[in-house]
C-alpha cells in the first residue's frame, strides 16, 4: 500500500469514530464530506506515484497497424546496420589480406606483377578466373599465378590466355593443372593433379605416383619440384591429410595451401629477381 493510500485510511477510520457522536443527518453530511476528500487523496496520490515511477511507454498509445509499422521500420534499420557490419568485417579481412601480401612481396626473391580477379562465374569457379594484366604488362602464355600464403608463396594457377589487359588464369585445383611436386622432408616426389569438386566446398588434390611403402604423415608440406620447367621450385602446393596405399604406388590427398574459395588479389611470377 503507498503512502497515500495509508493516509487516507487513517483519516477513514478517525472519521467513522468521531461521527458516531453525531446525529443521522449529520453523520450523513460528514460522510459524504469524508469520501469526498478520500477520494481526492487518491487521486492525487496516484499522480504523484505515476510521476515517481516513471513517465508512461508512448508506445502504449499506438494502434496495432502503427505499432507493426514501427516494428517493421526497426527490424529494416536492424538489417541495414547489419549490412554495415558486414561491410566493415570484409574490408578488415581485406585489409590485413593487403598487408600480408606487401610483406611478402617485399621479401620475395621472385619477380612479381600485382593483380586484381575481374571475371569468376559460377560453372568454372574452381577452374579458371580473369585477371586485370595482359600484354601490355608483359604478362605471357604459362607464366605461375601465387598468393602469399604466410611467409611462403602458394601456387594458385598458371596463365593460360594473353589478352592486352586481360588474362585468363588455370587454378591449380582443375586437372588439366598438373603439377610436378615433392614431399618436404622426403625423397618422395609426383604429379600433383586436381580434382573437379562441387561448386560448395574447395576442393582437395592427389599426389600420385609416390612409391607404395613411403611413409608421410599428415601435416608435410607438398612443394612444386621444379621438374618440367613450368612451375618454379619450392612453391608451396598443399599440406598432406592423407596417405594412401596401392598394389603398385602410393597417393596422398593434400589439402590446397591457397583458399580457391574467395580469390580477390593474385601475383603473376615474371622470374627471379
Amino acid at each position: 500500500m503507498s503512502r497515500f493510500n495509508l493516509i487516507a485510511l487513517i483519516l477513514l477510520i478517525g472519521a467513522v469514530v468521531w461521527v458516531f457522536f453525531f446525529s443521522p443527518e449529520t453523520v450523513e453530511n460528514i460522510q459524504r464530506g469524508a469520501l469526498a476528500m478520500v477520494g481526492t487523496v487518491r487521486k492525487a496520490g496516484g499522480h504523484v506515484q505515476d510521476q515517481i515511477t516513471g513517465v508512461p511507454d508512448p508506445l502504449d498509445s499506438l494502434s496495432p497497424r502503427e505499432l507493426r509499422g514501427r516494428i517493421r521500420e526497426m527490424e529494416r534499420d536492424e538489417g541495414k546496420m547489419r549490412l554495415e557490419l558486414d561491410k566493415f568485417d570484409d574490408l578488415i579481412e581485406e585489409n590485413n589480406s593487403l598487408r600480408q601480401s606487401l610483406n611478402y612481396v617485399r621479401n620475395s626473391p621472385l619477380q612479381l606483377v600485382p593483380a586484381r580477379v575481374v571475371k569468376r562465374t559460377s560453372d568454372t569457379w574452381y577452374n579458371t578466373l580473369d585477371i586485370d594484366k595482359g600484354l601490355e604488362d608483359k604478362i605471357v602464355i604459362d607464366s605461375p599465378v601465387i598468393v602469399p600464403v604466410q611467409d611462403q608463396a602458394g601456387l594458385v594457377g598458371k596463365i593460360i590466355s594473353v589478352g592486352d589487359k586481360i588474362s585468363t588464369v588455370l587454378l591449380l585445383c582443375d586437372e588439366m593443372c598438373p603439377a610436378a611436386a615433392r614431399v618436404e622432408g622426403s625423397t618422395e616426389q609426383g604429379i600433383l593433379y586436381g580434382v573437379r569438386g562441387s561448386l560448395r566446398s574447395q576442393p582437395d588434390l592427389t599426389l600420385r605416383y609416390l612409391s607404395k611403402d613411403a611413409v608421410i604423415e599428415p601435416g608435410r608440406f607438398v612443394i612444386t619440384s621444379g621438374v618440367g620447367g613450368v612451375f618454379p621450385p619450392n612453391l608451396l602446393l598443399g599440406t598432406v591429410k592423407e596417405f594412401k596405399q596401392s598394389a603398385i604406388s602410393g597417393e596422398a590427398v593434400v589439402a590446397p595451401a591457397a583458399d580457391f574459395t574467395l580469390l580477390r588479389y593474385v601475383y603473376v611470377v615474371m622470374g627471379e629477381r
